[in-house]
C-alpha cells in the first residue's frame, strides 16, 4: 500500500519537476530560482539543467545529446526530397512560361495575318481543298485571334 502511495505521489510531482526554472535577479541584486519570476524583477534568464534540446534551426544546445545517424540520415533524406521537389516545380514553371510565350508569339502573329489583309485559305477536310476566307471568317479570326493574345499575351 505504501508503495502505490508513494507511486502516486511522486506521479503528480514529476511534471512540476520538470517545469522552467529561471533565475531571476531584483533591483537590489538579490538571486532566486522561482518558476515565475516576481514582478520588479530587473534580470531574468531561464535556467537549463543539460536537458537534450536543439532551437528550431538546428543549432544544438550545449550539454544536448548528439543526433543518431538514422534521425541524420533521415532528415538529410527529407532535405534531397524536398529539393528534388523545388527543382521540380521550377522546371515545371520554366516549361510553362515557355509555352505561354510560344503561344503569344503565334496569338500575335496570326492577329497581325488577318488584320493586314493577307490573303488567307483554310483546307476542306474531306476533299483537301484549297478555301480562302471570306470577310466573315476573317472578322471571326481577327475576333479569336485578339482573344488570344488577351489570354497568353500578359
Amino acid at each position: 500500500m505504501w508503495r502505490s502511495l508513494l507511486a502516486c505521489g511522486l506521479a503528480v510531482i514529476a511534471p512540476v519537476a520538470s517545469a522552467q526554472v529561471f533565475e531571476c535577479t531584483s533591483a537590489a541584486g538579490v538571486k532566486q530560482y522561482a518558476q515565475f519570476c516576481p514582478p520588479g524583477t530587473v534580470q531574468q534568464r531561464q535556467v537549463t539543467k543539460g536537458a537534450e534540446s536543439t532551437s528550431g534551426a538546428g543549432a544544438v544546445i550545449p550539454g544536448a545529446a548528439p543526433k543518431s545517424i538514422e534521425l541524420q540520415d533521415a532528415e538529410y533524406r527529407q532535405r534531397m526530397l524536398e529539393r528534388k521537389d523545388a527543382e521540380t516545380k521550377a522546371g515545371q514553371e520554366q516549361a510553362r512560361a515557355e509555352e505561354a510565350e510560344r503561344n503569344c508569339e503565334e496569338a500575335r502573329a496570326g492577329l497581325q495575318a488577318a488584320q493586314d489583309g493577307q490573303r488567307l485559305q483554310r483546307f476542306d477536310p474531306e476533299t483537301g481543298e484549297r478555301i480562302p476566307y471570306s470577310d466573315d471568317d476573317r472578322a471571326a479570326m481577327i475576333e479569336r485571334q485578339t482573344k488570344a493574345v488577351a489570354q497568353w499575351c500578359k
